[in-house]
């Protein structure tokens, strides 16, 4: 019991130490938060993804990918935002630029960020297309619901990457089991992803899906924070193999009802989701 709270205390320690809120170039902040505005200028973010040879290579890559590939290669950042579109492109720069952050050579500390990686690309594809199953364009929650699904989750990988600073600097001997750290993580991943996401200076909505996407009480007016919520139900269900108790408690969730989602309605999201992950597992590894 004294190893795990000493475990505890020292994770605890080091996350509350501004070095543990995970940096992003200050290309990729800008990029970040041109992409996160309400009315974002793209020849901006054409400029600056132009301005980083590994991200225009990795987008180059994916527009002339079997996914995207059309009847001629595209050599220019220009024509990929032309045959993936606007939101495409928003889309894949805001999944490379944090995708630097789950590679580790760690392999205790790789499986929870791989599966955490996944779990938050099926997010983001299903709060994409749920969002426009429902009609929110209207609420302005398209544009958003991609960038709210990838990052809710964004303090889970701060502990994660906290855990293995403590560990590389010999601060602990072992890592926690398995059931401690799943606890650690379900208690305080929301509360560090919201202190990450306002330190990039995201907008507001972003950091409150991170904090309230688990909270017993939220906002049930916010449609963006009601889709994360729903969708994340959604996807862990699915990654538990769709146990019925799980089934059940989805589609009698607040968050069904307040989206009137049916049961045949979550049963599409799923069969969205799908294919989707395993699309996207080919072209996006960490």
């Amino acid at each position: 019991m004294k190893k795990n709270e000493a475990i505890i205390d020292i994770l605890l320690s080091q996350v509350k130490k501004e070095d543990s809120l995970l940096p992003l170039s200050q290309n990729s902040l800008m990029l970040q938060r041109e992409i996160t505005k309400n009315s974002p200028d793209f020849k901006k973010i054409e400029n600056m993804i132009k301005a980083d040879p590994a991200l225009t290579s990795h987008i180059l890559k994916i527009a002339n990918s079997v996914v995207y590939k059309g009847l001629e290669e595209v050599d220019s950042v220009k024509e990929a935002i032309l045959r993936l579109g606007t939101n495409e492109i928003n889309n894949i720069a805001t999944w490379t630029i944090h995708q630097s952050n789950f590679q580790t050579k760690d392999p205790f500390i790789k499986a929870y960020k791989t599966k955490l990686w996944f779990h938050s690309l099926s997010c983001a594809v299903g709060c994409v297309w749920t969002s426009k199953y429902l009609d929110l364009d209207r609420e302005s929650v398209v544009s958003k619901a991609f960038i709210s699904g990838l990052l809710h989750d964004m303090g889970s990988l701060c502990l994660l990457t906290a855990l293995e600073k403590v560990k590389t600097e010999n601060k602990i001997e072992d890592y926690p089991s398995d059931s401690l750290l799943q606890e650690l993580i379900e208690k305080f991943h929301t509360d560090q992803g919201y202190k990450l996401l306002k330190y990039w200076n995201l907008p507001k909505e972003f950091y409150t899906v991170a904090r309230d996407h688990h909270a017993e009480e939220f906002n049930h007016s916010d449609l963006l924070l009601t889709l994360v919520r729903l969708i994340d139900k959604i996807c862990l269900k699915m990654e538990t193999g769709n146990k019925p108790a799980d089934t059940a408690a989805v589609i009698s969730s607040i968050e069904a009802k307040l989206l009137g989602v049916s049961e045949i309605g979550i049963a599409e999201i799923e069969i969205e989701i799908e294919p989707s992950q395993e699309k996207f597992k080919t072209l996006f590894k960490p």
